[in-house]
């Protein structure tokens, strides 16, 4: 093949090769750049729930381990609307036992919670990892101690309210 047999692109058509190039490259731009702000949507859901659920959890855990002998059936209310129905059922049942020897004893505690960070497993259940310092005193010696308690709180989001499900010491 000679130099003068060769084809040589330009001018319109090499304009097109261009044109088409830069469509291509801006449509990949474009499919990458959804992924990654529907990645973003994504996590912010997640620590929007890591965030609601650590707060509800908290307050679930003062509620938790606060309590005062001669008040009992008002401080552990807060589980008929706090928390789902199998949790109710397992609070109630390990309950029974401890209100004869928290009224024997006239026991009071006050829980506070000093650290806490959550991690969601999806945007409706979340896993709270508590520190809670439960100070407890009881009648018969007026003495003041202090429980150090680790606590996972696992909560569920049902009806944009956010439940107790389980509850763990560790």
């Amino acid at each position: 093949m000679t130099g003068a047999e060769r084809r040589v692109v330009r001018g319109p058509a090499r304009a097109t090769v261009w044109l088409w190039a830069a469509v291509v490259v801006l449509l990949a731009a474009t499919v990458v750049l959804a992924v990654m702000w529907s990645g973003a949507r994504g996590d912010a859901g997640l620590r929007r729930a890591e965030l609601d659920a650590r707060d509800a959890a908290e307050t679930y855990a003062v509620d938790l381990t606060t309590y005062d002998y001669s008040s009992l059936d008002q401080d552990h209310a807060w589980v008929d609307d706090g928390a789902t129905a199998s949790f109710a059922k397992e609070y109630a049942q390990a309950n029974k036992p401890l209100r004869d020897v928290i009224t024997t004893l006239k026991a009071r505690a006050t829980g506070t919670v000093a650290e806490s960070a959550a991690t969601a497993r999806s945007r409706h259940e979340v896993d709270v990892l508590l520190f809670v310092n439960q100070s407890i005193v009881n009648g018969t010696d007026s003495k003041k101690r202090t429980e150090r308690n680790r606590v996972v709180m696992t909560l569920v989001e049902r009806g944009g309210r956010w439940l107790v499900d389980k509850v763990a010491l560790r």
